[in-house]
């Protein structure tokens, strides 16, 4: 509690170029800018940028039924528990009916989560909380010297060795760290979405002063365990992988891919289409990989 969730939320709904649907336990936590607010209804805060805030008031299950009604569909469902919750179990509704779980996402104070691990009351929940976790946010770096937050992210990488930790301050963090691909078949939708006019196509930009990206399309089917040995052999310093997949050994489907972390899942996406292609993107630290590697491993 105290870490930061809500305001990272909040720059979530800001910056959204998405429809999202947030699941909150308390309208006034979520401290929403009011010049955002376009109406509200009982448990349902409409937003002018597309997104909704829904209330937690009357349980998980009422509040995702009240998403799954409304239309245009939510692009993104973000749920906000509160700090004691136990995130594998708020994750599993991830797996419900029309939903995918793109990843678990623990934010920590970098100035006291050590202490507060150490918490007679908390201390073990604290923990659990982190080994459930896609993605640690090590927020409110600004408030810690650069020893003492290389100290805080060592001491996360012994707890939880297959998240990536992301440092923040003010709960800034980019969008595209934190979600995968989105689940609609609206065309140039999906992670590359401007039409190559190559076979094959190699993409690479700076994020921002800490991560790069790199994107690679072509229009010919991939080897599944080429795919695999790909995701199997990412370096740790690759925050996320996401992409529609055409393989060789699925003709009449379209996966879609979503890696975070040391976590990769591949399933069924839709029917694959006349001009569907390879679309991939991955997010990492600077100099993680080079789009020559990701380019041979995909060949």
């Amino acid at each position: 509690m105290g870490a930061g969730k809500t305001t990272l939320v909040n720059h979530i709904l800001r910056t959204a170029d998405q429809r999202i649907a947030v699941l909150v336990n308390d309208f006034g936590d979520i401290n929403i800018d009011e010049d955002l607010i376009a109406s509200q209804d009982g448990d349902t805060i409409s937003l002018s940028n597309g997104c909704i805030c829904c209330s937690l008031v009357d349980g998980f299950s009422s509040a995702l039924e009240t998403v799954r009604g409304i239309e245009p569909r939510p692009e993104r469902l973000v749920i906000e528990s509160s700090g004691v919750a136990d995130p594998a179990t708020v994750s599993a509704y991830g797996h419900g009916p029309g939903l995918t779980l793109d990843a678990t996402i623990v934010v920590v104070d970098a100035e006291m989560i050590r202490k507060k691990a150490n918490d007679v009351y908390v201390g073990d929940t604290i923990i659990g909380q982190l080994r459930s976790a896609d993605i640690v946010v090590m927020n409110k770096i600004d408030l810690v010297s650069d020893q003492d937050g290389q100290l805080t992210e060592d001491w996360l990488r012994e707890r939880c060795p297959d998240a990536v930790i992301i440092g923040a301050a003010n709960g800034v963090v980019d969008p595209a760290l934190l979600f995968g691909v989105v689940d609609t078949k609206a065309p140039g939708s999906g992670p590359h979405n401007h039409k190559q006019h190559s076979d094959e196509h190699t993409n690479h930009q700076h994020a921002d002063s800490l991560f790069e990206s790199w994107s690679w399309s072509s229009s010919k089917p991939l080897s599944r365990l080429a795919v695999e040995q790909l995701m199997q052999t990412m370096p740790d310093e690759v925050v996320r992988a996401k992409g529609l997949l055409l393989l060789d050994d699925e003709p009449e489907r379209i996966m879609t891919l979503q890696r975070v972390g040391r976590r990769w899942t591949l399933h069924p996406f839709g029917s694959r289409g006349h001009d569907d292609q390879n679309r991939l993107v991955v997010i990492g630290f600077h100099g993680a990989i080079s789009g020559d590697w990701l380019k041979e491993k995909l060949l």
